[in-house]
């Protein structure tokens, strides 16, 4: 391919993406570097680095965290770019690279962040803080009955939206938010003493 994507090559919005199921402006970016275009690739990467870092931090809480996420997702693009079909969406594909790392960085922290996110979500309980102990915060979550646990596990370890989350589990949002209430109300008990 010859010259830019951005020197001629009409690209299409990503509304016009959703209406048709096409690729979209950043698929057809994608579809280009796959080519060997080098400026359609940076001006890819300029475009979604943002859009990752975005959609990070509001599953990590760490700045810093969510930086070295993004730059992992983006080198894992890198390295997979060529399973990307140019007429298939650009985004779910990016989005499950990203999701894919952004579940990899909370598998390694998950033996702190149990107890933090368990903290952090019921934070009348932080002054037994001091009494309990990773283990102990491991087996009340362990001993939460599945859905329950895997509730709280999407909403509060894997940072996933109410309706992402009744999505995956493939139950109503009502019926997730009751199963994440009862786990909560369970987990509050057990570190309370009641």
């Amino acid at each position: 391919m010859t010259g830019s994507v951005t020197d001629g090559l009409a690209l299409r919005t990503n509304k016009q993406q959703e209406e048709s199921g096409g690729p979209g402006r950043l698929g057809e970016l994608m579809k280009a570097a796959q080519a060997g275009d080098e400026v359609a690739y940076r001006e890819l990467l300029d475009e979604i680095q943002p859009l990752l870092l975005r959609y990070v931090r509001r599953r990590v809480s760490s700045a810093e965290s969510a930086e070295d996420i993004v730059q992992d997702a983006l080198l894992t693009m890198h390295r997979v770019r060529h399973t990307y079909e140019p007429e298939r969406p650009f985004e779910p594909w990016m989005y499950a690279i990203a999701r894919s790392r952004v579940i990899d960085f909370l598998r390694k922290q998950r033996r702190i962040s149990t107890l933090e996110v368990l903290f952090d979500t019921l934070p009348e309980v932080a002054d037994a803080a001091a009494e309990i102990t990773v283990e102990q915060a491991r087996e009340v979550f362990e001993a939460l009955p599945a859905a329950q646990r895997e509730a709280f596990a999407m909403l509060k370890l894997e940072g996933l939206s109410t309706e992402e989350a009744a999505e995956r589990a493939g139950v109503s949002v009502s019926a997730l938010k009751v199963r994440a209430h009862r786990a909560y109300n369970t987990i509050k008990k057990a570190f309370s003493g009641d």
